[in-house]
């Protein structure tokens, strides 16, 4: 007889007030597991593939100087049939009637009523007998499947995913980071497949003609969350005692390039930390991956899975520079795990960042060590500082340590995982390691992995290192220092003056908000560094801080004994912060970057003047005209850094401009892109860098959507004329420019898309032909009873108006000139409503939202629920409209101006030009 406790929960939780306001998450700590020996047995009846079975005994120490009278620990979602309890030496202290444990559904703890009470300081073992179910949503342990492309059957696999609180879907357990424990396991399963784990396969062994038990090593001592397993038909490239990576059998041969990264990364690693890998506690590492799982990749000490995307490198789809570069970061930073996560783990979830942060980090500098060709050290500063200063300037923010009570629940869990965590505290450690020096840092590190190996930590263990290790004569409150950026939430602005003639200049600062009405916190103060060079030094690499600002000082004054022409702080952007600079400093930091070789100013800095100013402009600091003004040195840039945070923040206001001012837009755009478009060209070559291929892939992305430089012309001839394929991360945009440049050329890509049969590049040529100006045709045709499905024909739609935005109108107008036509082909006004939401974004002039307006007030009758979605379409463009007004206007007047336009329009230049002809002929009258 069995008794779920998950049936069970629902009786007993309203007689144990079972709610979440009042429950207790945590564990008591009263019982410390030590040691599991776990079985799961898999497809033990074809009748119930899904249904596992486990049989978990849980070694544990009553701690502290009270006795136990009950043992908490979780569970979820598992029909436990038998529960017993052992003492140290076996026998059996009680076999406990499982109509007595308790459930408790919002804390998912299973309560274990003793009728003997355990004694302190004695060892006892806990067992369960359990079932449980392979589940479908990526959680805990779970199935996946793909079509062999040699017979075209459906294979199954089942892995696990036990991050973040997970292993209670899996086994009775204390799923609490903190618990280490080792695991022994074993796994039952059938003839056919394979079983994979933590640890070594010690032995295989037959309980019937078609069933194996495979039993594995001991474990280091880890955390519940480390736990990892998967059952599969897979092969091996490499040594399954050592190091491996394991695929299904088809992907053998492309899986080279990922073994070759981690044959690379592993010993990096040991000799950066001094320690090598198998004396962490676990000799063998296996990399695996699945057709499906949640993440890019997740650490589980010894088996890491990875989705099939980072380790496969497929000849013509997936090897290219960028995923090779994709593979590169994900290898390295799960990799980077078994020193930060597995070996010295975070003690709970409000210091996730202790994980995370430096797996970010290591994610860049340590591939950019070993594939240098990629410059990660430079792209760090646009794609993760810049990256998250938007979140970090909201009041949605959060720090990076949250105090232990706030994190409780499973939402508040799953809320430290977040942009905070990895992006922001890799920005952070960066700060740390150039402010420090990286032997100073490094030997800090070093020192607190060996100090807290196979233990759990708080941020304070980690300082306590980093101020062993700090250069003693830096005047820096360190204890301020560390809690100002992991504690507070936010980072400063520097607003630098220049005086008496640019012999002195004033630093102050500020916490930077995107809206200072948001609710968020405007006074707060950090301890910040000070690094600068000036005209007269030009020195950009010293990242020793001159001085630290700290937050009762308010104003750092720096005198010269001549005159600076200009300054430049927070060199490389190495620091956390912003820099606003007055206009004298402005103008002087715009000539000097207009100058041969941008006066020496790295890329790194580059982009740092590129993205401060686009957000100073967005919160009014200056005029987006000023930012366009300055920007006019990219004529002469073909650096793909700075041109990465130009694209980032130009999409802001190209949204923004409206039909009539996209020519002048146009005419700048062509000309700020001279130098890199004659660079790269719309073609390829073999001889192009990484860097080439990214650079080339945003450029023509925007020429081609604005039609500036003739670019779509040139696309065409280039694809027409060659004889080659573009590379696999250049296709979407080469294809997408050719669909918007010629029928034939649509045709041809349309042809593609019918022919191929590979998913992904069937999804990249769909959205490419939806690049055509020919939108009549290409909805009518393509998009309306197609077989494509909603969510494929909801993107078809959106590609023509987001990659012809002076066509955006007339294809609202062609929608809604009948919408029960899309409707019905949807078959659901929700999914239709969100077709006009999604396109009103792009909506731009008084006219359109007039448009939209008497569409509405004629047609929400129609959409039922959805039309809350309708009604926040029309306060999303009047918000955007407000917003052009308020911030667009003197750039508007500035493209006009410099292009000779300011005359407005056709419409005003005709209107000239016949008051122009009527005086003519009255003065020839009057002659």
């Amino acid at each position: 007889m069995s008794s779920s406790i998950f049936r069970a929960s629902w009786l007993l939780c309203p007689l144990l007030l079972c709610v979440a306001n009042a429950a207790d998450y945590r564990l008591d700590g009263s019982v410390v597991p030590t040691h599991y020996n776990l079985t799961i047995g898999v497809l033990r009846n074809s009748a119930e593939p899904t249904i596992f079975d486990g049989e978990v005994s849980i070694t544990l120490r009553v701690v502290g100087a009270l006795e136990v009278q009950q043992i908490i620990l979780h569970a979820d979602t598992l029909d436990i049939t038998e529960c017993w309890l052992l003492d140290a030496a076996g026998a059996r202290v009680e076999a406990i009637d499982i109509s007595r444990l308790i459930y408790e559904a919002a804390t998912q703890q299973v309560r274990v009523p003793l009728t003997q009470a355990a004694q302190p300081g004695q060892d006892y073992t806990l067992g369960f007998k359990y079932t449980g179910h392979i589940r479908t949503d990526m959680a805990g342990f779970f199935s996946a499947s793909y079509v062999a492309r040699d017979t075209n059957a459906t294979k199954w696999l089942a892995l696990t995913q036990m991050q973040r609180i997970n292993a209670r879907l899996v086994l009775p357990c204390f799923d609490e980071p903190a618990m280490k424990a080792q695991f022994q396991l074993q796994v039952v399963r059938p003839d056919g497949y394979q079983s994979i784990a933590n640890t070594r396969l010690k032995e295989t062994t037959a309980i019937s003609q078609d069933r194996f038990v495979d039993r594995f090593e001991e474990t280091p001592v880890m955390s519940t969350y480390l736990l990892a397993f998967m059952v599969a038909d897979y092969s091996a490239r490499g040594n399954e005692s050592e190091f491996a990576v394991l695929t299904r059998p088809e992907f053998y041969n492309n899986t080279e390039f990922s073994y070759h990264v981690g044959q690379q990364v592993v010993p990096a690693y040991e000799e950066l930390f001094q320690s090598p890998y198998a004396e962490l506690g676990n000799d063998v590492l296996q990399y695996a991956s699945s057709p499906r799982f949640p993440h890019n990749g997740m650490e589980n000490w010894g088996l890491i899975i990875y989705s099939d995307e980072v380790l496969v490198q497929e000849p013509g789809y997936s090897d290219d520079w960028s995923h090779k570069e994709h593979a590169i970061r994900i290898i390295a930073h799960e990799t980077s795990h078994m020193w930060f996560g597995d070996s010295v783990t975070f003690s709970w979830w409000s210091y996730f960042w202790l994980n995370e942060a430096f797996a970010r980090y290591y994610e860049y500098f340590m591939a950019h060590q070993l594939y240098p060709e990629y410059h990660l050290d430079e792209q760090f500063v646009v794609r993760q500082m810049q990256l998250i200063f938007g979140a970090d300037a909201r009041n949605s923010s959060q720090p990076m340590t949250s105090p232990e009570s706030e994190i409780q629940t499973p939402s508040q869990i799953a809320y430290k995982f977040s942009g905070i965590a990895y992006a922001k505290g890799a920005c952070i450690v960066r700060m740390w390691r150039n402010l420090m020096g990286a032997q100073n840092f490094d030997t800090a590190i070093r020192s607190y992995l060996q100090q807290y190996h196979l233990t759990t930590t708080v941020p304070n263990n980690l300082f306590y290192h980093l101020f062993d290790h700090w250069p003693k004569n830096h005047d820096v409150d360190l204890v301020d220092f560390f809690s100002d950026y992991t504690e507070q939430v936010g980072y400063p602005v520097l607003t630098v003056k220049a005086l008496q003639g640019n012999k002195v200049v004033t630093v102050e600062q500020s916490r930077f908000l995107l809206n200072k009405d948001d609710g968020s916190n405007a006074t707060l103060k950090y301890t910040v560094p000070i690094t600068f060079t000036t005209n007269l030094e030009r020195n950009f690499y010293n990242l020793t801080p001159y001085k630290y600002l700290h937050k009762p000082v308010n104003v750092l004054w720096l005198s010269f004994d001549s005159q600076i022409d200009w300054i430049l702080l927070n060199l490389r952007q190495s620091n956390y912060q912003r820099v606003f600079y007055d206009a004298t400093l402005r103008e002087g930091l715009r000539l000097a970057i207009s100058a041969s070789n941008y006066s020496g100013i790295p890329v790194e800095n580059r982009a740092q003047l590129i993205d401060d100013l686009f957000n100073f402009a967005q919160v009014q600091y200056v005029d987006y005209a000023e930012v366009f003004k300055f920007l006019e040195y990219l004529a002469k840039e073909v650096a793909y850094v700075p041109w990465y945070a130009v694209y980032e923040n130009l999409n802001t206001v190209a949204k923004r401009l409206t039909p009539e001012q996209l020519p002048d837009f146009r005419i700048y755009l062509s000309d700020i892109t001279a130098a890199v478009f004659e660079a790269l060209g719309v073609g390829w070559n073999a001889q192009d860098t990484p860097l080439d291929v990214a650079n080339r892939n945003k450029l023509i992305q925007w020429l081609c959507r604005y039609q500036a430089s003739n670019c779509r012309p040139k696309v065409n001839v280039q694809f027409v004329t060659s004889h080659e394929v573009p590379s696999p991360d250049y296709r979407a945009t080469f294809y997408c420019a050719a669909s918007g440049a010629d029928s034939n050329a649509y045709n041809m890509v349309w042809a593609q898309y019918y022919l191929e049969n590979r998913a992904s590049e069937k999804n990249m040529l769909w959205a490419a032909i939806g690049c055509t100006r020919d939108y009549r045709n290409h909805y009518h045709k393509m998009i309306i009873s197609s077989p494509e499905s909603i969510e494929q024909k909801k993107i078809g739609i959106a590609r023509m108006y987001e990659e012809n935005p002076d066509l955006v109108q007339p294809i609202f107008e062609m929608i809604t000139e009948n919408i029960v036509i899309l409707a019905d082909d949807f078959q659901s006004w929700s999914h239709t409503a969100e077709v006009i939401h999604d396109m009103a974004e792009y909506f731009t002039t008084r006219q359109q939202q007039q448009l939209l307006k008497e569409f509405y007030d004629s047609n929400h009758q129609l959409f039922g629920k959805s039309e809350a979605l309708l009604a926040e379409s029309l306060v999303t463009v009047e918000n955007n409209l407000n917003w052009a007004d308020s911030h667009l206007k003197g750039l508007v007047k500035y493209l006009a101006d410099r292009n000779g336009s300011s005359c407005l329009g056709a419409a005003s230049l005709a209107l000239v030009l016949l008051l122009a002809v009527g005086s003519l002929g009255s003065g020839l009258a009057w002659l």
